[in-house]
C-alpha cells in the first residue's frame, strides 16, 4: 500500500464520548484518585468478567486491577477484589471477554485518514461501486460537493467490477474532461486517471516508464490508458492538492477513532513520507495522539534526513519511529507482485511469461539493508511475490556474511506467495512473516480464478507452515486497502472463506487462539514491543478490548458475529459501543 504525500497538520486530542459496560463514561474517564494511588490501590477494577491473557491457550482469570495506566494484578474476583479502595473504579464485565487490545501489525493510520475526504469507490460489502457506471455515478456525486479542482477517489477493485478490468480515461472524461480525476486502487498500488490529470502529470504521452514503475499505453503503444502502477503513483499524486494542517490532524483523529471501535490500541503507519511523519510529529506535540503510532519511514522516499529521524523503543506522546520500511513488489490483486512463475492470466497487453517485476535491484536493497543494520533500525520489507520474498532472503544471508552489525527480527509485510521452503530459511534468519490474511476473503476468488490459479491460491498467506515452524506469524488489513475490521480478520484467518464462500486452502488454517495470538502477542513481539504489550500481566500497559463474548467458545463460523464492546489505552477508555 502507498501512502498519498500529504503536508502536515494541527489538532486536539479526542476524549471519546459514550458508556462503558456498565459504568457512566463520565466516571470511568476521571483523574485517578490520588488517595487510590498513594494507598497502593486500583484506580479500576475489572470484574465478573471472563479475561484472556493470552500467555497460554488456558490461561483464564475472574477479574484485572490497573493503576497509572499498567495492569498491576490478574486474577480471581477474591484476589482482585483486595486492590479495592475507597475511591476505586469497579467495572462488572457482566461476564464478557477481557483481552489485549489488538496490534495493528502492518496498516497506513495516515491513508486512512486521507480517505476521509475521498471519492469511496469500495465494492460490497465496504461500499457500493459494482461496475464502471456506479463508479461514475459516484464521482458525480463527489463532485457536487467538491464543485472545484481535483477529483479524486479511492478504492476502485477491477476484480469485482462487473466489466472486471480498470476504468479507462475516457471513461473518466465523461465525467469531467475539464477537472483532472485520479482514482486509487484498491491494494494502493495502482490509479486510474483521466486525459486532463495524464495531461497535468506530464503522462499522457510518456516516452518511457519511470524506474519501478508502469504507464500502461492504449494500443498505438504511445498514448497512456489511463492506468498507472506502482512508482508511476508517485508522479501523478505529487501534483495533487493537499489539506490544510488542521484538516489533516482531524481527519487523523477520525482514524484512530476507527481503530479504536475495532478494539485496536497500537496502529502502524507503514510507509511514512517525509510529509506524513511530520504530520505525525505535529500531532504528537498538540496531544492529538490517543492511540500508540509507531512510523515505519519509506526509505526510497527519504533520499536524504532518515539519520536525523529520532528511532526509539518506546514512545513520546503516543508516536515512535520503529524501523524502515522497503518496497520490493506490488500487489498480488492487482497483478504487480513479483512471482516466481507466470500469472494465471496475465493482465491486458502482457506476454504469457509476464510474472510481475521487482520495484529494487539487488545491491540497492543489500545497500538499504546493510544501513538499516548499521544504525540499529528493524527493518520491514513489503514482499508479496515467492520471488520478492527469495530477493529478500538472499539479500539479507548476503547482510549477514558480511561484515558488520547483523540485522534484528526483520519482518517480511504480506508474504502472500510464501513456500514453505522459503519460511524454513526466514526462520533460520531471524525474518518473521506477517500475513495480509484477509486476501482468503476479499480476493480469495480472484486469486484463483485469475492471478493465482491452484494450487498456489491455497496456500496464499500460509499460517499454519509458519506456525508448524515455529515462526511468530501476525495477521493485519493492509488498512486502507481493506479497514481495519480485526473481527472480520480473525475470523478470514481461521475460516479461510471467499466471497463465494468457499474455504480457500484449508490446510492452512488456524485455530482461533493462534489467531488472537497473531493480533496481540505475535504482533507485541514482532515489533519488539513485547516487554509492554500482547498479554495480560502484571506490568504491562493496561491496553485492553472488551468483547461481547468469548471467541475461544463459539463455532469458528461464529466468529463474525463478536463485537467490540469497549477499547481502553492505558487503562482509558477511547472507544465504548452504544
Amino acid at each position: 500500500m502507498f501512502a498519498i504525500p500529504l503536508k502536515v497538520g494541527r489538532k486536539q486530542r479526542a476524549a471519546i464520548a459514550g458508556s462503558a459496560v456498565s459504568v457512566a463514561l463520565a466516571t470511568l474517564l476521571a483523574t485517578v484518585p490520588l488517595q487510590a494511588l498513594a494507598a497502593g490501590k486500583a484506580d479500576i477494577l475489572f470484574v465478573n468478567g471472563n479475561i484472556v491473557p493470552m500467555t497460554a491457550p488456558d490461561a483464564r482469570a475472574q477479574a484485572l486491577a490497573v493503576r497509572n495506566g499498567k495492569i498491576i494484578a490478574v486474577g480471581s474476583e477474591a484476589e482482585i477484589q483486595r486492590m479495592r479502595g475507597s475511591a476505586t473504579k469497579v467495572v462488572d464485565l457482566h461476564g464478557k471477554t477481557l483481552l489485549p487490545g489488538f496490534i495493528d501489525a502492518h496498516g497506513h493510520i495516515t491513508g486512512l485518514a486521507q480517505q476521509a475526504d475521498l471519492a469511496a469507490l469500495q465494492p460490497p460489502p465496504v461500499g457500493t461501486v459494482k461496475d464502471i457506471a456506479s463508479l461514475q455515478g459516484a464521482l458525480r456525486q463527489y463532485a457536487q460537493t467538491h464543485p472545484d479542482g481535483w477529483l479524486m477517489g479511492m478504492g476502485y477493485d477491477d476484480a469485482e467490477l462487473t466489466e472486471r478490468r480498470h476504468p479507462t480515461r475516457q471513461e473518466l472524461d465523461a465525467v469531467s474532461a475539464d477537472r483532472p480525476i485520479i482514482l486509487g486502487h484498491v491494494s494502493g498500488h495502482l490509479a486510474a486517471m483521466n486525459t486532463k490529470a495524464l495531461e497535468l502529470t506530464g503522462m499522457l504521452h510518456p516516452e518511457r516508464d519511470p524506474p519501478g514503475g508502469v504507464i500502461r499505453r492504449e494500443a498505438d503503444g504511445k498514448t497512456a490508458s489511463g492506468v498507472v502502477e506502482e512508482s508511476a503513483i508517485f508522479v501523478a499524486y505529487a501534483v495533487t492538492p493537499r489539506p490544510t494542517l488542521e484538516k489533516q490532524i482531524e481527519q487523523l483523529k477520525k482514524a484512530q477513532e476507527i481503530y479504536a471501535s475495532n478494539g485496536l490500541t497500537t496502529a502502524q503507519d507503514g510507509a511514512s513520507l517525509p510529509e506524513t511523519w511530520t504530520l505525525l510529529q505535529a500531532a504528537a506535540k498538540r496531544n492529538a495522539l490517543f492511540l500508540d503510532i509507531h512510523a515505519l519511514p519509506l526509505m526510497q522516499a527519504w533520499p536524504t534526513g532518515l539519520d536525523q529521524v529520532p528511532f526509539a523503543r518506546t514512545y513520546t506522546q503516543h508516536l515512535r519511529a520503529a524501523g524502515v520500511k522497503i518496497l520490493a513488489d506490488g500487489s498480488p490483486q492487482g497483478r504487480t507482485a513479483w512471482l516466481t512463475h507466470p500469472y494465471h492470466i496475465v493482465p491486458p497487453g502482457r506476454e504469457n511469461d509476464y510474472s510481475g517485476y521487482r520495484q529494487i535491484p539487488d545491491d540497492v536493497l543489500q545497500g538499504l539493508l546493510r544501513k538499516a543494520a548499521d544504525h540499529d533500525w528493524q527493518v520491514f520489507v513489503h514482499v508479496n511475490g515467492d520471488a520478492a520474498i527469495q530477493q529478500l532472503i538472499d539479500s539479507v544471508r548476503a547482510v549477514g556474511q558480511a561484515s558488520g552489525k547483523p540485522l534484528q527480527r526483520t519482518i517480511a509485510i504480506h508474504s502472500q506467495t510464501a513456500r514453505v521452503d522459503q519460511l524454513k530459511e526466514m526462520k533460520a534468519l531471524d525474518i518473521e512473516p506477517s500475513f495480509f490474511a484477509a486476501h482468503t476473503f476479499y480476493w480469495g476468488d480472484w486469486h484463483r480464478e485469475v492471478t493465482l490459479g491452484l494450487p498456489r491460491a491455497e496456500h496464499i498467506s500460509p499460517q499454519r507452515d509458519a506456525f508448524d515452524l515455529g515462526l511468530h506469524p501476525t495477521i493485519h488489513n493492509d488498512s486502507p486497502v481493506v479497514p481495519p475490521d480485526m473481527i472480520r480478520l480473525i475470523w478470514s484467518a481461521v475460516t479461510r472463506r471467499t466471497r463465494s464462500n468457499d474455504i480457500l486452502g484449508p490446510e492452512e488454517r488456524v485455530t482461533p487462539y493462534e489467531a488472537l495470538l497473531e493480533v496481540t502477542r505475535n504482533a507485541a513481539y514482532e515489533l519488539h514491543e513485547e516487554a509492554t504489550k500482547g498479554t495480560l500481566e502484571k506490568g504491562k500497559m493496561a491496553d485492553l478490548v472488551i468483547l461481547d463474548r468469548d471467541p475461544l467458545a463459539i463455532p469458528p463460523e461464529q466468529l463474525m458475529d463478536v463485537k467490540v464492546s469497549a477499547t481502553l489505552k492505558e487503562g482509558q477508555y477511547v472507544y465504548s459501543r452504544p
